[in-house]
């Protein structure tokens, strides 16, 4: 029997940040967790003090380690043995080889994973909430490595993610096709890689078997902006309609709708079954001299550290300030990213500060990035070539990351106050399985009050449900209420509902009052919307207006008024090569409002990702419908207005061709190309990519930077 340690878990904490332990020390530290692992509200202390001894585990006492790898076996770490391989006893060899994968021989899980996956193995659904270092990806890749499913749907909330499991999953591609676009043929067995958007504009849908969601408290209205929960309804809806059988993941979630599970026969598990200890230091803040703190903190911080902050500009401009210290002072200065600068120079902007911070090891990441700079800094951040990265809330939800530390610099999302499960998510974000056994998390702030993170099913529970959400249910799903609250759009003869739920981006009353407008007034609006392929200036104009009275709610991402979407539209289709950099030049010279360079370069790709690649392109395609809805019912001739939509939101170039952003590749290298290709108009994207992977790019005039990143793609 192991005696009893007079010891607490705040004690041991202390003992081991001391630079030395005693084998006392550690045989009294094992004694405790003996105990405490037995304990079943003591277990996540007795995992924290496990990581911790691990984190060090080259500076204790050797004699100690095969007791300490005994107890990494009783806590269901099974993956952590393989450190101690050659130490294994018969028994551990055992236990390690029993929970090696079915499918992925180089896998072994941990306990909570082999439970979670024995649950969907068996059929059974799961609603998993567990910290962000957990694995819950993994299980991901379990399910297909199985075989078991002939058509898979995994819906992800941004394109960032979807090109992150796109790769993981790349080896499959013998057994499944993957299909990650609307621009590609469907297989015999498919792999749907998609967010809520793309999966809504496919076609021709197969029968989904297994379906899984990724960060699924986004259908919640409390967690994301109200036209993206309306279509992740309708998504998550529609795929229920299909199949009972799904997991769905999500980080420090406490409760669901209270019948789900008994509805649906599944199981929802909620979990901290942490792989990493996290140590939480509060900075106490001397106010307006913060940064100077941070960079006094920083300074003393050696592994990769990501810094966040409440928005892109404030992101940007901390980057920038500590380059500039860095650069005076000659502090880690590499060469690293000269051809990433270089490029970046001609085309986005020679002056950008992404420019000066690469310089410095320095870089910022938000949600305007582009894709294929984005991939760049995460992938240049997890190889040791970025050490500190400044980032908002887009890089914390879902993206990979190697952080030994975590700074939370400020506490706001946005305007708003960041939440308690806000803050969580930040702070899970330290620390990483097998290489940081302990992550750090800095604040400078206190956290937020800690309150139950209840997850609505807004599509299942009807209470708060909007209108663009029921109006997707079948009559037989709906209560009641509900009933009551669309009754007047089912009833209503302006607009066909067929035309209103496929518009399932827009407001339904807005649809309406629109169809209403275009029926008082059908010769006048007739003029100006009966255009096919590229409309003149004042054809878009009257789009533009119309677009904004009845589909905006809310104005945001640069673009506050018709006449500026008109103008920001208009300027961006008749910009010159290199498109990005010659509409960051039109802002620089004609937006009053804009102070510097890195304020017109942060608006341009604001509008460019916000509003030509999703928004406008989406409006339009709503405002097609309906105008092509009303001039049918009185015999007239409709618009089409599919090229322009598409041709804006592929930055001016083949549609197809431009879906390989998500790989990495700038629009400036797929112009370049595109001249080699052959008949493309006529190929899917899986066929463009063949074309490119037998290019002898030796003979296309390409930046260093644009031939690494094509030499990267065709090796892949």
């Amino acid at each position: 029997m192991a005696k009893m340690s007079k010891l607490n878990f705040y004690e041991i904490k202390t003992i081991l940040s001391l630079p030395e332990v005693s084998l006392d020390q550690c045989s009294e530290i094992l004694a405790w967790i003996d105990v405490n692992e037995k304990i079943s509200d003591q277990q996540k202390h007795a995992r924290e003090i496990l990581f911790r001894l691990l984190d060090r585990k080259q500076s204790l006492p050797q004699a100690i380690l095969p007791v300490l790898f005994d107890y990494v076996e009783n806590l269901g770490y099974y993956p952590y043995l393989e450190a101690n391989k050659e130490g294994m006893s018969l028994k551990s060899t055992l236990h390690y080889e029993f929970f090696r994968s079915e499918n992925i021989p180089e896998i072994v899980m941990h306990q909570k994973q082999a439970e979670v996956y024995n649950l969907l193995s068996n059929e059974r659904s799961v609603i998993l909430s567990a910290p962000t270092s957990f694995g819950k990806s993994l299980i991901i890749e379990e399910i297909v490595a199985s075989n078991k499913y002939n058509n898979i749907v995994i819906i992800l909330p941004t394109l960032a993610l979807i090109d992150e499991v796109r790769q993981k999953l790349s080896r499959y591609a013998g057994v499944y096709k993957l299909i990650f676009t609307t621009k590609q043929r469907i297989g015999e067995k498919n792999i749907f890689i998609l967010t809520p958007e793309k999966f809504i504009e496919l076609e021709n849908f197969p029968q989904v078997e297994f379906f899984i969601i990724d960060e699924f408290y986004k259908v919640s209205y409390n967690n994301d902006d109200d036209e993206r929960v309306n279509v992740l309804n309708h998504v998550f809806y529609k795929l229920m309609k299909q199949t009972k059988s799904f997991y769905l993941l999500g980080p420090n979630i406490d409760t669901i709708p209270n019948t789900f599970e008994e509805t649906y026969g599944c199981e929802f598990l909620s979990t901290n079954y942490a792989t990493v200890a996290t140590d939480e230091i509060y900075i106490n803040r001397n106010p307006g001299n913060e940064f100077e703190q941070l960079k006094e903190l920083l300074d003393q911080l050696e592994e990769p550290t990501l810094i966040y902050c409440q928005s892109p500009a404030s992101s940007e401009k901390h980057a920038k300030l500590l380059a500039e210290i860095y650069q005076e002072q000659n502090r880690n200065q590499t060469t690293v990213h000269i051809d990433a600068i270089e490029w970046i120079k001609k085309n986005i902007h020679p002056e950008w500060s992404l420019t000066k911070t690469l310089e410095s090891k320095i870089a910022f990441h938000h949600g305007v990035i582009p894709r294929y700079l984005g991939r760049y800094i995460v992938n240049e951040f997890n190889k040791g070539n970025i050490k500190y990265l400044f980032c908002t809330s887009t890089l914390i939800e879902g993206i990979n990351t190697s952080a030994k530390n975590v700074v939370i610099f400020e506490n706001k999302k946005g305007r708003g106050k960041i939440t308690h499960f806000d803050y969580k998510n930040i702070c899970g974000r330290a620390g990483r399985m097998r290489r940081y056994f302990v992550g750090n998390v800095y604040s400078f702030h206190t956290p937020p009050e800690q309150l139950s993170m209840h997850v609505d099913f807004p599509w299942f529970t009807q209470d708060s449900s909007s209108e663009e959400v029921l109006i997707q249910l079948d009559y037989s799903d709906l209560k009641d209420g509900s009933r009551q609250k669309i009754q007047n759009y089912i009833d209503q003869d302006f607009l066909d509902l067929d035309v209103i739920k496929r518009n399932n981006n827009l407001t339904v009353s807005g649809q309406i009052e629109l169809a209403k407008e275009l029926t008082n007034k059908i010769d006048y609006y007739h003029r100006f919307l009966n255009w096919s392929q590229f409309p003149t200036s004042i054809q878009l104009k009257v789009c533009c207006e119309l677009i904004w009275k009845y589909f905006v709610v809310n104005p945001k991402d640069g673009v506050f008024s018709d006449k500026m979407l008109h103008y920001y539209v208009n300027s961006y289709r008749m910009s010159q090569q290199p498109i990005t950099a010659s509409f960051i030049k039109n802002i620089l010279m004609n937006d009053k409002k804009v102070k510097d360079t890195d304020d017109a370069v942060q608006k341009a790709l604001k509008i460019i990702r916000k509003w030509f690649e999703f928004r406008f392109p989406k409006l339009l395609l709503g405002l097609e419908q309906i105008q092509k809805s009303i001039f049918l019912k009185h015999k007239k001739t409709y618009g089409d207005y599919k090229m322009f939509a598409s041709s804006i939101e592929s930055g001016l170039i083949n549609p197809t061709l431009s879906d390989l952003e998500e790989f990495g590749l700038p629009l400036s290298l797929l112009r370049k190309v595109e001249k080699y290709l052959n008949n493309i108009e006529d190929q899917d994207l899986d066929g463009v990519i063949g074309q490119i992977k037998k290019l002898d790019i030796s003979k296309i005039n390409l930046d260093k930077f644009e031939k690494k990143l094509l030499e990267e793609f065709i090796g892949s």
